[in-house]
């Protein structure tokens, strides 16, 4: 089989509240693949985690590295909602040694996850704006590796329910974040997921990679979102065609903490 990417920072295992896969199913299936890293990001969302589920998630991604010589399998996790309780994160974080730290925001303060929502236009452009502001609460508060689907609200409001929003409002707090993502070394992630479904797109898309790149951004994170061993790698030839574009020749992988920059082919 012809490999796609040599790696995928974002992949969900039954220690995440919405995949009943196995993690050494999506190990194997990332080895049938050639992909050479792998990072397990079971869910955190501070407001309501399980350390039993972190705390084993970090152990089989141990457990597993031990399985093939050729592929890594890091420790990672994905931090959600993190400013939403300090206390919990300050938790979660201090649980295990993790390799990698993706953030994400799925739902703003006082709000469902997007994935819930239904806003008309005028309601899309309120939440915007509160979610944008969260943000760039979050890369201020620097305390993570690589921030995960930056756009992830579209994906419902665009992608699912077809309400178009004028982002142009929305730009100024947008290069307010990537430009601290940059500042910070911080990765950008390119989520692949939404390149799933029929008309989808990458989060973000091109015009956010070219800004992150034009503001000085260095790094930049592949994940494909799968929570079935079926979705490991599925748009990353989209993603890598996105991020060479940008000007990127490489995405980073995270080991320690520490990122490693792996080539594009």
């Amino acid at each position: 089989m012809r490999k796609i990417t040599r790696c995928d920072c974002h992949l969900h295992t039954d220690n995440s509240f919405d995949s009943d896969t196995p993690a050494e199913h999506q190990v194997d299936r990332a080895h049938e693949l050639g992909i050479e890293y792998i990072a397990i990001t079971d869910h955190c969302d501070v407001l309501e985690w399980s350390r039993e589920d972190i705390a084993r998630s970090n152990a089989q991604a141990v457990e597993l590295d031990r399985k093939y010589d050729d592929l890594t399998v890091l420790r990672g996790i994905e931090l959600g909602e993190p400013l939403q309780d300090l206390d919990e994160t300050a938790k979660a974080l201090g649980l295990c040694e993790y390799d990698f730290v993706l953030c994400s925001l799925h739902n703003i303060r006082g709000e469902e996850d997007f994935y819930y929502l239904h806003p008309t236009e005028k309601q899309a452009q309120n939440l915007l704006t509160r979610y944008f502001d969260e943000l760039l609460e979050m890369v201020r508060w620097n305390g993570f590796d690589s921030l995960a689907h930056m756009t992830y609200p579209l994906r419902y409001i665009t992608g699912r329910d077809g309400v178009e929003v004028d982002m142009s409002p929305h730009m100024p707090k947008i290069q307010e974040i990537l430009a601290t993502l940059a500042a910070n070394d911080k990765a950008l992630e390119i989520n692949t997921s939404g390149m799933r479904s029929e008309g989808g797109f990458l989060m973000p898309t091109i015009e956010y990679l070219k800004l992150f790149r034009r503001l000085g951004g260095r790094y930049i994170t592949l994940g494909s979102d799968a929570h079935v061993p079926e979705h490991i790698s599925v748009g990353m030839a989209d993603g890598i065609a996105a991020a060479k574009e940008a000007g990127f020749d490489s995405a980073a992988v995270f080991v320690n903490r520490r990122p490693v920059q792996i080539q594009f082919e």
